[in-house]
């Protein structure tokens, strides 16, 4: 107890330094994510009036060679008296120049708007960059803090019980949220791998129809080329399944909430008995079996796809689950620390007290 209470009336004024601090900058968190909003703002306003100074800019030159063409051309002009419709053109001249000057207007007022866009951001900028140093010094106020506090009250304080008691609770939502983080970065690894054996599926079933094309065109005489081509497309195929069932497995060893796959077979013929004994009846054998291995895949990927979604759900309910500790532990954490202020409160006051008692003494003779 003595030790404590020594090292904690030495800590005090660096306690009361630390929390004045934290006092001080308190509002810097919510002030920046406040301005960060307000920035994106201005970010979206300026880069709308950018794109309208553009179109503004591309109309004004139209108008300008139509208020050009009315104003310089001489053969309109005498084309138009001629013709004895001398206040016609006068009429258009006037009108290209209005709509000339209306659209140089807008753009001036635009860029004068782009310009106090730029001002206000800048400005903001300015004010962003204030709060962030604020912010710094919070957070690096809050790490003395609890490093001031863990090297007096790290570990068992009998004399303080109610420490002892906040401290225990802070380490159990500790241990809590991090078992939570490892089922959130695990159900999300599943879900990862979980995703890439489903698109391994995709590719497969993308092969398969591509071999049952090519049987079409064997069984009606397509050939030798037809045969490897089919075959090709088979063994790309059978690649993609063999990936998407070693993903799937390693998913297994993440989790034993995954199960294993329906079975699936992807045809495989023989290519030197489509030389020696290709006929329609073979072709058309050979063509069954491929659409049993795409049955197959159908069914594995209705399965896959109920897996993954589970996945999903898993991994969203153990995030929930890490949020609601990640806030027990920060409310925790907010117990512990005013529970050793208290302390420190109580026995800088103990302190005080002591220093003033001598005063009441009778003085020597």
């Amino acid at each position: 107890m003595t030790s404590i209470a020594n090292r904690i009336k030495e800590a005090a004024p660096r306690n009361d330094d630390l929390l004045s601090i934290l006092s001080e900058t308190d509002h810097a968190a919510p002030a920046l994510e406040q301005q960060k909003r307000y920035i994106a703002d201005l970010n979206n306003e300026l880069s709308t009036i950018q794109k309208r100074i553009i179109t503004l800019d591309k109309q004004r030159g139209k108008e300008f060679k139509e208020h050009k063409k009315y104003r310089d051309s001489v053969m309109k002009r005498f084309a138009y008296r001629l013709s004895g419709k001398t206040d016609k053109f006068e009429a258009k001249a006037e009108k290209e120049e209005q709509d000339y000057f209306a659209v140089l207007q807008e753009e001036h007022r635009a860029k004068e708007q782009e310009e106090n866009l730029k001002d206000m951001r800048s400005k903001a900028l300015e004010v962003q960059s204030d709060l962030e140093v604020e912010v710094n010094r919070h957070t690096e106020a809050q790490q003395q803090l609890d490093n001031l506090y863990d090297s007096i009250f790290q570990g068992p304080t009998p004399a303080f019980p109610e420490e002892d008691h906040s401290e225990q609770n802070t380490e159990s939502a500790l241990q809590a949220y991090h078992n939570s983080r490892v089922a959130v970065e695990t159900e999300l690894q599943v879900v990862y791998l979980l995703t890439e054996a489903n698109r391994r599926l995709h590719n497969a079933l993308i092969y398969t129809e591509e071999a049952l094309s090519h049987s079409r065109m064997d069984m009606f005489g397509g050939g030798t080329l037809s045969d490897m081509m089919e075959r090709n497309a088979l063994d790309k195929a059978e690649g993609q399944v063999s990936q998407m069932f070693s993903l799937v497995q390693q998913a297994q060893r993440m989790s034993p909430k995954v199960h294993d796959l329906p079975f699936v077979r992807i045809a495989q013929g023989s290519l030197m008995g489509d030389i020696f004994f290709d006929d329609i009846f073979s072709d058309m054998a050979f063509h069954d079996k491929i659409k049993d291995s795409r049955v197959g895949l159908y069914r594995a990927r209705e399965n896959l796809a109920n897996q993954l979604a589970q996945a999903m759900s898993r991994h969203q309910g153990a995030e929930q689950e890490m949020n609601a500790h990640a806030a027990a532990l920060r409310t925790a954490r907010e117990e512990l620390q005013k529970a050793r202020q208290r302390i420190f409160k109580r026995i800088s006051s103990d302190n005080a007290d002591s220093r003033a008692a001598p005063a009441d003494d009778p003085p020597p003779y």
